[in-house]
């Protein structure tokens, strides 16, 4: 069996023209399944974006009216406020509490290890509409868990935060935060267990205990992890819109709009699909430069042994 497959793999190296169809065979269902549910939908969205709707409801080409509109309207400058919002909140928040809690279980939980990754890993495997039913109670003013705790506090929740312009997106984000920090710890766990155990006993016996120990050794260690973490961030950042659209729809007034909900009341609740599809195409400008800028600061560098072998 051997022999014959190194006398394929010769015959198709004598054959260039037979092995490089070959190749292009392999790469052809990879190749055509981008086409049909990437590209594709891509560039209809860029065609549908120079379209508008003119007064009978008839689409007629536009040009670039549609950019115009979404860049103009007061409503798109808030969604970037809240998206802003939304990534500088919660991806530090969720990093720092993730890898507080995967430093501790790892390090202080013996026993009840498993218990404590399956309770704060719970709500990322929870339903999102769960989720939402849940924190609405909780933010419920006059019977909600909030308000019980604020009476204790002395103070007494008048409406509930998400119906408030003001802290609607906080209290989204809060909800936000504890239903993703059970992934960043997992995340961190994954990191801490593939640790070099060399290194740590190597740092405890040059006297680094406690919390040196974590912020000089095991910080830079998990380094990858949390680069991953960021740019999973920022990307589910761009794509939040299941949470938001079940508790607060966007509002109250667009103060918890986000990119996803805008769309969706663009496309089919006003039926500006020029403008919906003018507002994606923004969005997917908006994911490949930040995409790039990644990729520029956290990675895709040439490390000095792949500069030597170019």
């Amino acid at each position: 069996m051997q022999a014959q497959a190194g006398q394929t793999i010769l015959l198709a190296s004598r054959r260039p023209g037979r092995g490089r169809l070959l190749s292009y065979g392999f790469v052809l269902p990879a190749a055509t399944l981008f086409i049909i549910f990437i590209a594709y939908p891509i560039l209809w969205v860029i065609g549908q974006s120079l379209y508008a709707r003119n007064a009978v409801g008839v689409l007629a080409l536009s040009g670039f009216a549609n950019y115009a509109a979404v860049l103009t309207d007061p409503t798109f400058w808030v969604v970037v406020r809240n998206m802003a919002l939304w990534a500088i909140i919660t991806i530090p928040v969720q990093m720092l509490i993730g890898g507080l809690l995967a430093y501790f279980i790892e390090r202080h939980t013996q026993r009840l290890r498993g218990f404590f990754r399956t309770a704060f890993f719970l709500p990322v495997v929870t339903s999102v509409s769960v989720v939402s039913l849940v924190w609405v109670q909780i933010y419920a003013p006059y019977y909600g868990i909030a308000q019980e705790y604020l009476k204790h506090l002395g103070m007494v929740m008048v409406s509930s935060p998400i119906g408030d312009p003001k802290s609607a997106i906080y209290a989204l984000i809060i909800v936000n935060i504890w239903q993703w920090t059970g992934f960043s710890m997992l995340m961190y766990i994954a990191g801490i267990a593939n640790m070099p155990s060399e290194i740590l006993d190597a740092a405890r016996v040059d006297g680094a205990t406690g919390w040196r120990l974590a912020v000089h050794v095991v910080v830079p260690m998990l380094a990858p992890a949390t680069k991953s973490l960021l740019l999973l961030g920022i990307i589910g950042t761009l794509q939040t819109f299941p949470i938001v659209h079940l508790m607060t729809g966007g509002g109250p007034n667009h103060a918890s709009e986000v990119f996803g909900t805008y769309i969706f009341k663009q496309s089919f609740v006003l039926n500006d699909t020029g403008g919906g599809a003018a507002l994606s195409v923004i969005v997917l400008l908006l994911a490949l430069v930040l995409s790039l800028v990644q990729i520029v600061l956290l990675g895709a560098r040439l490390t000095p042994a792949s500069k030597e072998r170019q």
